[in-house]
């Protein structure tokens, strides 16, 4: 069942009931008109499935993004402390996003991360009575994994947010190599088959960035999440030899990543409160209230990370599970738009049946 982020983007967290563990899969934040909302756990309390979120017992999170991990801490304070699966890198980045997101006193809810996560590897193996949990690199950002869950001769695999190209910072995602009975996918652009990759925005921003720099224009961009500024910059300091300004929030997340042993900065990257500055240059700023300098050209573009429509068909077409259950998976405004399903239902080669998952509705396999 998903409690959020069915067929829509924000609050991802999908319940999974395997015998008698009830797993979640995820548990993020969404954003309505800026006002936060959390999964709605009163729905899965209204199956028969689940009295009391204390009788869950295990939860996976795939990765940082606050709309897949966002709602975690709060969750916790709510439960029984169930046992709790993800990465050094994504705790690492969750708790620095979530240090400056939080309001009021984050120690609490920081103390109770540190005593639930069990920080895991990719590849690492962890029995849970009667099925067991295994996983694997999903690309996207750092420290993103699939979860891969066998019970009953069965295998489940949950991609999160995935990627089958490379990035600046990670290879593309781990393909397993046994067969998979059920496949939980994050398909944001599973209904967009216009939708290519070479038509992003960001090789774009930079682009134009480096156009306004050749005109003698300095740049603010404004970062709206963890891993695009620092995508950004990479790709800019493989570009420009200009100084590039780092506000506390993006200087402290490179100074995360390079604990970890991913380099990020280099020589011409300045704290913005550096003096004095020199011109042009580029500031990557999370804060949107930049003092007004007619120096500068704003930036407000956001890019997107995922993979595209036809790098979703290929990741189908390489799992080719028996079914497919596709969330996080918003339909296209464009009535042209053809779905995966509607492409691989003329291959051959394919044997996936698809589900499309509305929120708060039941699947039962």
């Amino acid at each position: 069942m998903p409690l959020g982020g069915g067929q829509s983007i924000g609050a991802s967290c999908y319940f999974l009931k395997l015998g008698n563990s009830n797993i979640l899969l995820d548990c993020g934040i969404g954003f309505k008109h800026g006002v936060p909302f959390a999964p709605n756990f009163h729905a899965l309390l209204s199956t028969p499935y689940l009295q009391s979120l204390a009788q869950i017992s295990q939860i996976f999170i795939s990765h940082a993004h606050l709309d897949h991990a966002g709602w975690l801490p709060d969750f916790l304070m709510q439960s029984q402390s169930p046992a709790v699966c993800m990465t050094d890198m994504t705790f690492n980045l969750i708790d620095h996003q979530l240090s400056n997101f939080q309001q009021g006193d984050y120690s609490i809810k920081r103390e109770l991360l540190n005593s639930v996560v069990t920080r895991v590897s990719y590849a690492q193996q962890i029995p849970f009575g009667k099925w067991r949990a295994t996983f694997a690199q999903a690309g996207h950002i750092p420290g993103a994994m699939m979860t891969l869950l066998e019970f009953r001769n069965r295998r489940i695999l949950y991609t999160g947010d995935y990627s089958i190209a490379d990035t600046p910072f990670t290879s593309g995602c781990y393909f397993p190599d046994v067969d998979i009975d059920l496949l939980i996918m994050c398909g944001l652009h599973a209904r967009h088959s216009s939708y290519r990759r070479l038509h992003g925005k960001l090789p774009f921003i930079v682009q134009k960035i480096k156009r306004l720099l050749k005109e003698g224009r300095s740049v603010f961009y404004r970062v709206r999440q963890l891993s695009k500024g620092i995508e950004l910059l990479a790709l800019l300091n493989s570009a420009l030899n200009v100084p590039i300004y780092l506000d506390d929030f993006v200087l402290r997340l490179s100074e995360r990543l390079e604990d970890q042993f991913i380099r990020i900065r280099r020589e011409n990257n300045y704290p913005l409160g550096a003096a004095p500055k020199k011109y042009p240059n580029v500031v990557l700023s999370k804060d949107p209230r930049f003092p007004f300098d007619p120096r500068y050209e704003r930036l407000d573009e956001d890019f997107a990370l995922h993979d595209d429509f036809n790098d979703t068909v290929e990741f189908i077409k390489r799992i080719n599970p028996k079914t497919a259950v596709l969330v996080h998976s918003p339909p296209s405004l464009d009535p042209f738009d053809a779905t995966v399903e509607q492409v691989l239902m003329n291959d051959a080669d394919c044997r996936t049946q698809f589900v499309f998952a509305n929120d708060f509705e039941t699947y039962v396999f």
